[in-house]
């Protein structure tokens, strides 16, 4: 977190200094609208969707119940817990084994697959034995009524067989649970609790638990467990299911867990059992902090019968971010609740880590979030209520859509970055969405473009999580440029047409698990038309996008009356995507031209009493997918031909120089 707003900072003086680029080249003129696209619609495709939308929302198929009771010891940074759980077989194959996820082995050293691509087995001794480690032991695995499975647990790695990534396990069964069979599993468990990793640990008094409890993978309809290891870039996958859990701590702390709260008693010895429960999720976290401050307010959103609760657990100090929160997620719930459909669930907690919980802050989980505030950052930094209202987005990309963050971790991260952009520029106004002061003014979307400007074409955005090249081409593609192939599509297709799509996608696939190729085959049913070419170079494929305005000429062919042969030439470097032209002559008027045909170069020769001043490739900045703005202009100077001005040469060097520092 602390990186993103120093990537905020490094760029501020490069987005100035295009700013003026793009105020000396384009002239704040206004430039005509693109033309319609040319495939026919059915005309019968508005009144289908609106149909389709009126469906009832249905709930989950709930394959799993969770009833976990679990107790912490914070003295002795332990907790103790017994697992029931039940697991349905909803495909058509049996399953002769047992998959789950042991997520709290990648702390248990420094030779987890997790641990090696965070590089801590190259640390030394020395910097190992600061760190704490933790980890997952069971002790009892067993069949309810059945066969008795402990000593049957292998450690399995099926991404890249490291022998000691302990993330994973597999039980052979006796009896295999034959399709549209449930098995029930009785599971003793204990944690060792880390510092936090990964959001998840110990530090001081202050507690935070994700996926920390065994978690049975995903059976396919081909038959296969989706169950991968966890990796330093990887996030989640689960059936949904219904979840019933028990916390039991001592008196002195505040509790705060996914679900509502059902019953509450004091046990002897001075502790207090929290009894949780929801369904229609796939995921439990919770806090325990005995500081917080336990802020509750109710909000009544559009299209709800009852009103839905908002809980903040503010943590000591941070009584200045108490507004900034409530503000943020009330306007974040009634968002989704305009746009998509309304917040199914009785509750949303927002949790504000202390200081020493930084490490747990920006995540989600089912009807919970973690934010994070630092009160030495200035207010003009929005950093607080990019978190607060990226992460609760989550809640429905990853949470009620259920996309799989494995494999395919665009269709939650890249989505949902692409509704924080949308969010911020609303509830800022568009007025410096991540960066605002009287002298600066910076939107999300802009640091975004800047983050992926320098990319090299050797990654997709579509592929397994812990693929990539690097850490940061991971969180670039999934995240960033995902967002600004959303964001140039919604520019083409127009905001209106763009939300449409995504309220009619989450209702088709409320609880469904929808892949990459699902959200392309329903934006192009939605939009009437075939928009793959945008998914294959961008998504899909490594395409990069930068057009540019190649030469400005102007001959002199008359004098009497005086005329001018003026050429402009455009040229599509890389990738492909329509765009607006505009050429501006020296007596103020306009050529305007919109560039759809697909070719690589497009030339512009006409006849005209008036020389060319400059040309604007994209001149209101529609394409936020091109990856260099500099060359996106350029100024015919009668004495030396095409060149580009002393702000664009200025602005070139400072955008390589930030690059640099950005990433």
């Amino acid at each position: 977190m602390n990186g993103e707003i120093k990537k905020g900072i490094a760029v501020l003086i490069l987005v100035f200094l295009l700013g003026s680029v793009a105020q000396y080249a384009h002239g704040q003129e206004d430039v005509a609208a693109p033309q319609e696209e040319t495939v026919p619609k059915d005309p019968d495709q508005e009144k289908l969707q609106a149909l389709e939308e009126e469906r009832p929302l249905e709930e989950a198929e709930l394959l799993v119940k969770y009833y976990i009771d679990a107790r912490l010891y914070p003295d002795q940074a332990k907790l103790q817990a017994e697992e029931t759980l039940t697991w349905a077989n909803s495909t058509a194959h049996p399953a002769a084994t047992l998959r789950f996820h042991l997520y709290y082995n990648a702390f248990r050293d420094e030779k987890s697959t997790y641990m090696i691509e965070g590089k801590y087995d190259l640390k030394s001794k020395k910097e190992l034995q600061k760190l704490r480690f933790g980890g997952i032991t069971i002790k009892e695995l067993r069949v309810i009524g059945g066969e008795e499975l402990t000593d049957k647990i292998t450690f399995i790695a099926p991404d890249d067989n490291n022998k000691n990534d302990k993330t994973v396990i597999e039980v052979a069964l006796d009896q295999p649970v034959e399709p549209g069979q449930s098995v029930s599993l009785k599971i003793e468990f204990e944690l060792k609790l880390p510092e936090i990793f990964a959001r998840t640990g110990q530090e001081g008094d202050y507690f935070f638990f994700g996926q920390w409890f065994p978690k049975i993978g995903v059976f396919q309809e081909d038959g296969q467990w989706n169950c991968h290891q966890f990796h330093r870039t990887s996030e989640f996958f689960a059936d949904y299911g219904e979840y019933k859990v028990s916390l039991s701590v001592p008196e002195e702390f505040v509790i705060g867990a996914t679900g509502n709260l059902s019953n509450k008693k004091k046990d002897s010895g001075g502790v207090y059992t929290y009894f949780f429960e929801e369904k229609n999720i796939h995921d439990f976290a919770w806090v325990a902090y005995p500081h917080f401050t336990r802020v509750v307010e109710k909000i009544k959103l559009k299209g709800n019968p009852e009103e839905t609760t908002i809980i903040l657990l503010l943590a000591p100090y941070h009584e200045g971010a108490r507004d900034r929160y409530l503000n943020a997620i009330r306007f974040s719930l009634e968002f989704f609740a305009e746009h998509i459909f309304p917040y199914p669930y009785k509750n949303i907690t927002v949790v504000d880590p202390p200081m020493q919980g930084m490490s747990s802050s920006g995540m989600e989980y089912p009807t919970l979030i973690t934010a994070g505030y630092l009160d030495f950052v200035p207010k003009g930094i929005r950093f607080m209520e990019l978190v607060t209202m990226h992460e609760f987005g989550h809640e429905y990309w990853y949470g009620i859509i259920g996309s799989d963050e494995f494999r395919e971790a665009w269709l939650d991260e890249g989505v949902n970055s692409f509704f924080e952009l949308e969010m911020l520029a609303d509830y800022f106004e568009n007025d410096g969405s991540f960066f605002d002061s009287s002298f600066l003014k910076i939107d999300d979307i802009e640091i975004k473009r800047q983050n992926i400007s320098i990319l090299e074409p050797v990654d997709k955005v579509n592929q397994y999580s812990w693929k990539f090249l690097s850490n940061d081409y991971y969180s670039l593609h999934v995240y960033d440029k995902a967002a600004v192939v959303l964001d140039s599509l919604k520019n083409l297709v127009g905001k209106d047409k763009m939300y449409g799509f995504f309220k009619y996608y989450a209702r088709q696939f409320k609880f469904k698990h929808p892949g990459t190729d699902d959200f392309i085959r329903t934006f192009n049913h939605y939009m009437g038309a075939d928009y793959t070419w945008v998914f294959d170079q961008f998504i899909t494929g490594e395409s990069r996008l930068d057009n540019a305005v190649h030469t400005v000429r102007s001959y002199r062919i008359g004098t009497d009356p005086e005329k001018f042969r003026n050429e402009v030439v455009f040229v599509r470097k890389e990738g492909y995507f329509p765009v607006d032209l505009l050429i501006k002559l020296k007596n103020g008027e306009e050529i305007k031209y919109y560039w759809q045909e697909r070719e690589k170069w497009r030339k512009i020769s006409f006849e005209h009493d008036s020389p060319v001043d400059y040309a604007v490739l994209d001149p209101q900045l529609k394409v936020t997918l091109d990856r260099d703005l500099v060359n996106n202009s350029r100024i015919y100077d009668r004495s030396g031909g095409a060149v580009s001005g002393w702000a664009v040469r200025l602005g070139f060097f400072f955008q390589n120089l930030l690059s640099f520092l950005v990433l």
